[in-house]
């Protein structure tokens, strides 16, 4: 696991020198998550940066009628934090959970900074990284806009495939803005395109 790790580092900067990655890989914690474990709790502040590696994990609030709205959801070996919180240090409006058991690696947003403020190596890390989380953000949200229902569903589908597999059909919708029985007659085939 700790192998999949480095390589997704090693993908946002592959000039890493080996001394400045070992000790910063040496700060990472291992953590055995269970299935639907929510790992950051709206009202908290995000203080950890997670790695999983056998798991989607899914970024929800509840609505004013204490219904569970999916906001996001990620891929398997993916970083991820609710990271306005973890950015501004302030309580967090979300929940993220894992929907499998799943071995993750986790980082403090203290010990990732203390990195970037000591190695150039890590900063250029973080910089990569984040602006990696900003285009596939916006590549997904020009999706979702652009396209009708129809569409975003096959996008879903074509990209992140997992989701569809893994995920409660109600979270999906969510996610796509749509009741679950829109969901459900697009799945079938029934929905017209509008």
């Amino acid at each position: 696991m700790k192998e999949q790790l480095q390589a997704q580092i090693l993908k946002y900067y592959p000039n890493f020198d080996r001394d400045a990655l070992e000790e910063g890989m040496a700060l990472f914690e291992r953590k055995e998550i269970r299935s639907k474990e929510i790992v950051m709790k709206a009202g908290e502040v995000s203080n950890e940066l997670y790695f999983a590696k056998a798991s989607i994990s899914r970024c929800f609030y509840h609505d004013e009628e204490g219904a569970e709205q999916t906001l996001w959801m990620k891929p398997e070996q993916t970083f991820i934090t609710e990271f306005k919180s973890f950015v501004h240090q302030e309580a967090s409006r979300f929940n993220i959970q894992f929907y499998e058991d799943t071995e993750a690696y986790c980082i403090s947003r203290q010990s990732l900074l203390e990195l970037y403020s000591s190695n150039k190596d890590w900063a250029q890390f973080g910089v990569f990284l984040t602006e990696h989380l900003h285009i596939i953000l916006i590549d997904v949200f020009v999706n979702l806009l652009a396209n009708d229902a129809t569409r975003n569903y096959q996008y879903i589908e074509y990209m992140f495939p997992r989701f569809i597999q893994v995920a409660p059909l109600k979270d999906i919708a969510s996610m796509l803005q749509m009741s679950p029985v829109s969901l459900s007659r697009i799945r079938a085939g029934k929905q017209s395109k509008k």
